[in-house]
């Protein structure tokens, strides 16, 4: 099963790969002192950073909860002024994914779900984004200040998903038609067009 997972993968342009437990920690919304997190650096000019580059299978579950904060340096110029609008990724799964099928693109390019982030118009904004059958549909969900914790998750529902932030709901299509989630984690990931203008950190932590 790895060596079909790999070929799958070996179009994300994902490099170093290592394989790891889908390990959770059970923190509330907004605990103090900060524990039981992963700090995603992404450094300047590049789009992962080191924990990003990692599979972490996921199957037999129906939702994904974790918690998130950015600090300033996800405040951020664009070297051209068109791509500030550029979704960048946060966190979330590829869905439907074949292990027996050899993907000429990235599975998530196919179908996936992820919360994604940008810094625009003065404002750091939280977007639903969403691979349906290859076809790439985002909806701003809300505005997030620096350096608060959030909680957020992704839960199936019949015929879509169910983005949560904090106390907050919207749903965005699902074309995938199995009960639970078949596929991999998706992580930090800088762009858009353009790599990362400056390091820039993000803390996340899995919630039972």
């Amino acid at each position: 099963m790895l060596k079909k997972l790999t070929r799958i993968l070996a179009y994300s342009y994902l490099i170093g790969l290592s394989f790891s437990c889908n390990k959770e920690s059970s923190v509330e919304t907004g605990a103090e002192p900060d524990f039981g997190y992963t700090e995603y650096k992404i450094l300047k000019g590049e789009s992962y950073s080191v924990d990003s580059l990692k599979i972490v299978l996921m199957t037999g579950i129906s939702n994904v909860k974790f918690n998130f904060k950015f600090d300033s340096s996800a405040i951020y110029t664009t070297v051209d002024p068109l791509n500030q609008s550029d979704i960048n990724k946060l966190y979330g799964f590829a869905d439907g994914v074949s292990f027996n099928t050899y993907y000429t693109i990235p599975p998530h390019h196919i179908n996936s779900a992820r919360f994604g982030w940008a810094w625009y118009n003065n404002a750091l904004r939280i977007f639903g984004y969403c691979y349906n059958d290859s076809v790439r549909v985002s909806k701003q969900l809300q505005t997030v200040e620096i350096g608060k914790w959030y909680h957020a998750g992704i839960r199936l529902l019949n015929g879509g998903y169910e983005f949560t932030v904090e106390n907050k709901k919207d749903t965005m299509a699902r074309t995938v038609n199995t009960p639970t989630i078949i596929g991999y984690k998706l992580f930090p990931y800088f762009g858009g067009t353009e790599t990362a203008p400056h390091d820039v950190t993000i803390k996340i932590r899995d919630v039972n």
